[in-house]
């Protein structure tokens, strides 16, 4: 272990101009790089205090020797002030990352899932894509809950592609939910998708239970962040 000062970073601003902070934590020369991105959907505040929580926790703490994290504890800050899916603009972000299969009407004729007007057409997004655009990050771990739009899913570690099979297997021990590859309904333009299936990398999405408070799933789950980061 050793001790690195956490930097905290201005990586852009939302749609009405919020800034969007990512913590740092470790050495940004290493091979572990790790990429954890909370608060995709404004409907799923827990998904942002958890991560909000683990910075508290370790900010003065020793990091894991030759890992790097970069943690994003709220990608759409819009969207959780207003309570709603998607960011300002109404685009559901976890539908617009550039992925071939990317569509351009919502799933199911649903506006909650509306994945704006073309690939990475907003803000948010964007943030995401030149970070993995300059950045080689090894893993990259989004947490949500399983609020229900329309498609119900019961908690989980998701995983996208083979390589993210071994990371997400680890994950459910160290946070006793189930790992699956399928979450039950198509997701084109999710970063999951994009970031597994395209690019290769690894990519797990931990669906924390959208009915217990940040605190109940931080003492339960917390950790799931030690675990994604050491991999």
């Amino acid at each position: 272990m050793t001790l690195l000062d956490m930097q905290k970073l201005v990586l852009g601003k939302s749609v009405q101009g919020k800034e969007i902070a990512g913590y740092s934590f470790g050495d940004e020369n290493c091979f572990n790089k790790t990429l954890i991105v909370g608060g995709i959907h404004g409907v799923e505040p827990q998904s942002k205090e958890v991560c909000e929580m683990y910075v508290s926790d370790i900010e003065d703490k020793p990091f894991p020797k030759d890992c790097y994290l970069l943690l994003i504890p709220c990608i759409n800050p819009d969207g959780i002030e207003a309570n709603t899916r998607g960011n300002a603009n109404g685009v559901d972000l976890n539908r617009n990352f550039p992925s071939s299969g990317w569509q351009s009407t919502p799933l199911a004729g649903n506006n909650a899932y509306y994945p704006g007007i073309k690939p990475a057409s907003e803000p948010e997004t964007q943030i995401i894509v030149s970070l993995l655009k300059n950045y080689n990050f090894k893993k990259i771990f989004a947490i949500h809950t399983n609020h229900t739009i329309q498609f119900p899913n019961p908690p989980m570690v998701n995983y996208d592609g083979e390589q993210s099979r071994e990371l997400a297997e680890k994950l459910s021990v160290a946070t006793g939910l189930m790992a699956h590859h399928d979450i039950g309904y198509p997701t084109p333009g999710s970063l999951g998708v994009w970031v597994g299936h395209e690019l290769k990398k690894i990519s797990v999405t931990v669906e924390l239970d959208d009915t217990k408070t940040s605190k109940e799933l931080y003492k339960k789950h917390g950790l799931m962040f030690e675990v994604g980061v050491i991999g």
